[in-house]
Formats: C-alpha cells, sequence, structure tokens
C-alpha cells in the first residue's frame, strides 16, 4: 500500500529540514569536509552568540571556541569522515575564547553524498554543562568528606600529647611494614623504650613535668630513627619503634644512639629531674609467624628482662 502524505508543503524535504533546525532545541549542524558550517540550528546559533544560522556557514569551530577544543573537534571530524566510524553519545567539553567551560553531548556521523561518498557530516550536540556541574560538585564533595576522613583517621592514630602514632597508629602501619619485610625477605627491627621513672617525676614535680618528660623522649626517639622507621607511644611511659630492612648491627646502633641522646639531655639540661630509659630490641626474621602486635610482645618482654638485670 503506498505511503499517504498529508498536505504538499510536508512532503518537501527542504521544508522538513527547516522546520526541524528552527524548532529543536539541540544543536543540529552539518559540516563540509574541512570541518566548516554548511547549516546550523536555531538553537546552535544562539549557542554560538549568533543572531542568525547563516552568520556561521563558512566558519570553523576555531572561530567561536579556543584552541583546545577545536583542534580535538577537528581531528576527530576529520577521523570519522577517514573511517566512516560514527561517533555515538561522546561527551565534550567546550572551551570558549573568553574562558568559559560548557559540556555537550555530541553524536556525529558521515554525511553522504547521492553516490554515497562522504562530503562532511552531521552532527546533533545537546547541553549537558548544569549536569556535568552536578556531578563535579558531588565528587569535590565526595572528596572532601574522604579527606576529612582520613584527616579523622590520621588523628585517632596519633597520640595527642607526643605528635607520635599511638598503640592503633602503630599497629595499622607496622602490620604493612611486617607485610613489606615478609615479601622482601628483610628483617624488621623492633625497639621498645621504657621511660623511668615516670611515676615518681609526676608525683614530685606535677605532671606537666611528667609530660615534658615523655616529649623529650619521644623528640630523642625521632631524631634517632630513619624517616622510614615507625615510632609510637604505645602505653603511658612505653615507647615503640619499628625498622625496616634492619640487622642486628643497626638496631644495636640505633639503641645505643638513642642511650646516649638521653644520657646528653641529662647531663646538658638544666631540669630538677633526671630522665633515663631503657631500650628492648628484636630482630625479627621475617619467617617467622605472627602479628606485629606479637613481635612488640617479644620486644617488650626482652626490655623489661634487661631492665630487671640491670636494677639486679
Amino acid at each position: 500500500m503506498p505511503l499517504r502524505r498529508g498536505p504538499e508543503e510536508l512532503i518537501d524535504d527542504r521544508y522538513l529540514l527547516d522546520a526541524l533546525l528552527e524548532n529543536t532545541p539541540d544543536h543540529v549542524y552539518f559540516k563540509d569536509s574541512q570541518s566548516r558550517f554548511l547549516r546550523i540550528s536555531n538553537a546552535l546559533a544562539g549557542w554560538l552568540g549568533l543572531s542568525a544560522p547563516a552568520e556561521a556557514i563558512g566558519r570553523s569551530d576555531f572561530d567561536f571556541f579556543g584552541e583546545q577544543h577545536s583542534r580535538k573537534a577537528f581531528a576527530d571530524e576529520q577521523l570519522l569522515m577517514q573511517t566512516g566510524e560514527p561517533l555515538v553519545g561522546i561527551e565534550e567539553q567546550e572551551t570558549w575564547a573568553d574562558g568559559r567551560r560548557t559540556w555537550v553531548s555530541t553524536t556525529k556521523v558521515p554525511l553522504r553524498d547521492r553516490r554515497g561518498e562522504v562530503v562532511g557530516i552531521f552532527g546533533i550536540s545537546r547541553d549537558i554543562t548544569a549536569r556535568k556541574e552536578a556531578e563535579q560538585r558531588l565528587h569535590d564533595q565526595a572528596k572532601l568528606l574522604a579527606d576529612q576522613a582520613q584527616t579523622l583517621e590520621r588523628l585517632a592514630s596519633l597520640d595527642e600529647l607526643t605528635g607520635l602514632y599511638n598503640r592503633r597508629g602503630l599497629t595499622t602501619v607496622g602490620e604493612q611494614l611486617l607485610y613489606d619485610a615478609r615479601r622482601s625477605g628483610a628483617s624488621l627491627g623492633v625497639l621498645f623504650i621504657d621511660l623511668d621513672g615516670l611515676k615518681e617525676i609526676n608525683d614530685r614535680f606535677g605532671h606537666r613535668a611528667g609530660d615534658e618528660a615523655l616529649r623529650v623522649v619521644a623528640t630523642i626517639i625521632q631524631g634517632a630513627a630513619q624517616p622510614s622507621d615507625v615510632a609510637a607511644r604505645v602505653g603511658g611511659d612505653e615507647f615503640c619503634l619499628l625498622v625496616s630492612e634492619a640487622s642486628t648491627e643497626t638496631i644495636e646502633t640505633l639503641a645505643a644512639r638513642i642511650d646516649a641522646s638521653v644520657a646528653d639531655h641529662r647531663r646538658l639540661c638544666d631540669s630538677p629531674y633526671d630522665i633515663s630509659a631503657c631500650v628492648g630490641r628484636v630482630l625479627v626474621d621475617p619467617r617467622s609467624p605472627g602479628s606485629i602486635g606479637d613481635l612488640i610482645q617479644r620486644a617488650d618482654a626482652v626490655m623489661y628482662d634487661r631492665k630487671a638485670r640491670r636494677a639486679s
């Protein structure tokens, strides 16, 4: 059955095209083989800041947009005309000469003549700037929340008095150090440092003096350690230092350095109380089982054994 058509003017192809270009809210355009505009819709003319669509004829993206967007669009269109492969639903960021940035969702297809030869492109795009800006705001908010959560996590892992890791932070970072040591086969050094006589300092000179003594020991440990080492305050008067890629020589040298710094502080600082510390150390074979907490307990036991022998 033959197709029935309406009034005569509605079967005129040019009229249909004109009606589309005049009334569609989308940005419709035809370009020649050099990516120059042949025809554009009224909506696109308004988007480009033109008073009439005819003003775009013979002009290209380079006449309206910044270099970055224009070069990419030109390269995409030239490739499309060479391959005949359409670009469907791509999202393009348009950079304008005045610095503005807008977003469009674009589909571009080859424009063929009646012989089937590619002579240009036909495209249709839609403004999605509001959606992209909303997505960016959500992304920024998510990043801000993630940064805040990371900051809170970091603060929850730090000892407020000394600025070193607390036990929770030591466990978190220490497990990764232990994992890395087991993968590489390198030994892990564990030093456990106990500030002697903290209770006596608190009782005789007040808690401010005790806090200052703890900060002094923390500073000494940080000064002796390498950037890759992990220092923590794990109890009232107890500190721990994890040393990556350690050897017996390195942990003995480190312990001696801490002892010497404590002695220097006693000798050089005019303080109503003396600071002394006991250092236990263990070199951990990466093949040995157990968690970082188990290894810290071993170092703790060694420290107390040494302290008991020194007291006897």
